[in-house]
């Protein structure tokens, strides 16, 4: 039987484990130097900032090193992106991807991931209890539309933010709060609805 909520967890994850490793390909490229403090950006100078429509990747790292926190950091997001991909469906499995979520903020993945990730982790939870059909059950109806289009944003922000730098650099924020966390949420709440009609009916 097709889960639906099951790849949306995959998926967010799968979003935000590439978030991770994009930091960390970017304090790689910073060479083997210290940060400037716990807290630095991820991308290098000339970056600035106040100029770049993503704000320099903004991270924090509790080693003293950008090469070797870019490494770890690739590496823990390929083992968020794994256990999202190939073990979320396991009893405690959201209370892992939230862990590992917090390591990767933790080891250079940044601050994005973590609001992504953990909604992933709480809406895993669902995966091990059905529950009777909720209200608002018309939002079924909006799943996978908002994976798809999170899937052509993470790509596509880019493109724009080298078209138009001035107009992202004007609607950063509210795209951020829309595309990365009001996405995320309507993806695991449509997700989780569309299940349920699963559930209830045959199978999707």
């Amino acid at each position: 039987m097709n889960k639906p909520l099951r790849i949306t967890v995959a998926f967010l994850g799968l979003y935000a484990g590439m978030l991770g490793i994009q930091h960390g390909i970017f304090e790689m490229l910073q060479g083997n130097t210290a940060p400037d403090g716990r807290l630095f950006n991820a991308i290098g100078p000339p970056c600035q900032t106040e100029a770049a429509w993503h704000a320099c990747f903004p991270a924090m790292s509790l080693i003293p090193n950008l090469l070797v926190t870019g490494i770890v950091a690739v590496i823990v997001g390929l083992a968020f992106m794994l256990w999202a991909l190939f073990f979320i469906q396991r009893r405690h499995g959201g209370w892992v991807l939230g862990l590992l979520a917090v390591v990767l903020l933790l080891l250079g993945g940044g601050f994005m991931p973590l609001f992504i990730s953990l909604i992933a982790a709480g809406a895993s939870h669902s995966l091990h209890h059905p529950v009777a059909r909720p209200r608002f059950a018309a939002l079924a109806s909006v799943w996978p539309w908002p994976l798809v289009i999170m899937a052509a944003w993470m790509p596509g922000s880019w493109l724009v933010g080298a078209l138009f730098p001035e107009a992202m650099l004007a609607v950063g924020g509210l795209f951020f709060l829309v595309f990365d966390v009001g996405l995320a949420v309507l993806a695991a709440v449509s997700g989780f609805r569309f299940d349920i009609s699963c559930r209830s009916s045959s199978p999707c």
